[in-house]
């Protein structure tokens, strides 16, 4: 039998009404946010996997009439991540040319247009095993290949179908 883990999942929105950001608020113990007019919604969930835990939040916020465009994969950079790691811009120089830590290998940057950026998730993944997680807390997060598969179910799910 699979234990059940908390996930914290970040998802996109297409509207979002003040009542029913009220009710997300107080039945779901949500944290809403707007970033230029744009909802995204926080929700824990117990789930035995990050994929489980994502459609379950789906069916949930289905039930109170909410469309979610995508999860939000919190992409971050190397600055980000030496403020959230409370390590310095330089530890993290070194982590990412490889120059330190080695047995533990840093994750390949998600984005790559100018300026990396890296998927937060696999960046708590990668602390947490190489010890350098300042904060330790049971909270799991979507791993970036865990949002893919949600996220592709989704525009699945918008995609017309052609008989």
């Amino acid at each position: 039998m699979t234990m059940d883990q908390t996930f914290e999942v970040r998802l996109r929105l297409k509207a979002l009404s003040e009542g029913v950001e009220d009710s997300l608020v107080e039945q779901l113990d949500a944290f809403v946010s707007r970033f230029s007019g744009v909802p995204y919604v926080t929700i824990l969930q117990d789930a035995p996997g990050g994929i489980e835990a994502a459609r379950r939040l789906l069916g949930r916020l289905k039930d109170f009439g909410c469309e979610v465009v995508s999860i939000d994969p919190d992409f971050v950079t190397r600055t980000e991540i030496a403020e959230r790691l409370g390590a310095s811009r330089q530890a993290v120089s070194h982590w990412v040319a490889g120059q330190r830590q080695v047995e533990f290998p840093f994750p390949l940057p998600s984005i790559q247009a100018g300026i990396s950026l890296w998927c937060w998730s696999d960046i708590v993944n990668w602390a947490r095993e190489s010890k350098h997680l300042a904060d330790e807390d049971d909270v799991c997060l979507l791993s970036a290949d865990e949002m893919a598969v949600v996220n592709g179910e989704l525009a699945a799910g918008r995609m017309p179908v052609f008989a």
